[in-house]
């Protein structure tokens, strides 16, 4: 079978591997679509620390957004058959064709396992489970109530994601998102967004303190991954008992200034399987949720790769291609 590995700094080699055996306990899953994510770049681009880069050198495996068909099943493996789609998390190198997987595993504690049917009717390449189960944490803790201002910087993928489940509560003052770019900005409106900022454009700290009569927002959320989100959310917090939720996936060294978070705001950082509260609920829900229409797969999916096309794929993630919001790999 294929399998994508990094070989170096911005490249991609489609390699021959032996293909996957399975035991009694586990499934085989062909891979229908794989999800690029940010936090796999600074792996393709080498921009990690010289120590993870000594941890994880060349040649390296990514992709953790895996959906897929099952077709082997051990005989101990209960609730899944051969022919059924299904999406979560079972693997990190799964820009591949078969990847195999224990299903009793979702159910131990620090398990990256974690799995779920596609609903009918909802296409494989839209059924990105891992952050979609991330994005149902998002809003879970964020969980603002009526009467509240929500400030949000950053509406790429899971930008715009979250803001899609967070916008569902009812009765919010105001959603403020800023970004940088118009067209997300646009888009950002349609999912629920009541007010939005372009930051090459305005000053977006004195707008948002403008908008709230000087006392802050009362949930941020930091969906950008650089500096300048964590000192956007912490320049427009209240005072008192506020709450700031990052999103953004920091890891590239860098330089914060977190002076303004002395106003003791709640922070989460709920990132992936590890940190999402209970993800084997989240992922069952973020797939109704898509069934429902509440995360727009067919407006954030914008990009189709095919495997040869991969490190395309990666290139028009890091140099925000017009139009590019989600790519997905299909092997």
């Amino acid at each position: 079978m294929k399998a994508a590995f990094i070989v170096a700094p911005k490249k991609f080699e489609i390699r021959d591997v032996e293909m996957p055996t399975i035991n009694e306990n586990e499934m085989l899953v062909r891979i229908g679509a794989c999800g690029v994510c940010m936090s796999d770049t600074p792996a393709y681009l080498d921009t990690w620390s010289e120590a993870r880069k000594k941890d994880r050198p060349f040649p390296r495996r990514v992709g953790h957004e895996p959906s897929g068909t099952v077709v082997e099943v051990g005989k101990n493996v209960q609730d899944y058959q051969k022919g059924d789609k299904i999406t979560g998390v079972f693997g990190m190198g799964c820009f591949t064709e078969y990847v195999k997987c224990q299903p009793s595993l979702q159910f131990v504690p620090g398990s990256r396992t974690v799995i779920a049917k596609i609903p009918d009717g909802v296409a494989i390449e839209y059924a990105m489970g891992e952050p979609l189960m991330d994005s149902v944490s998002h809003a879970e803790v964020a969980s603002p109530i009526f009467g509240d201002y929500v400030f949000q910087v950053g509406v790429g993928f899971m930008g715009l994601c979250a803001l899609a489940g967070i916008a569902q509560m009812k009765g919010l003052k105001e959603y403020i998102v800023c970004d940088l770019d118009d067209s997300r900005l646009q888009l950002a409106k349609e999912l629920g967004a009541t007010r939005v900022l372009n930051s090459r454009n305005v000053d977006v700290v004195k707008e948002v303190m403008d908008i709230t009569g000087g006392r802050g927002v009362d949930v941020a959320i930091e969906a950008v991954g650089h500096p300048i989100g964590l000192h956007l959310v912490g320049a427009v917090i209240k005072r008192g008992k506020g709450k700031i939720i990052s999103i953004g996936w920091h890891q590239a060294p860098d330089t914060y200034d977190l002076f303004d978070w002395i106003k003791s705001p709640i922070i989460y950082s709920p990132q992936g399987s590890a940190l999402s509260p209970h993800p084997e609920e989240c992922l069952p829900r973020a797939m109704w949720a898509v069934k429902k229409g509440i995360y727009p797969m067919e407006k954030l999916v914008t990009h189709k790769y095919k495997f040869e096309d991969i490190d395309k794929a990666f290139q028009d993630a890091i140099g925000r291609t017009p139009g590019y919001i989600k790519g997905v790999v299909m092997p």
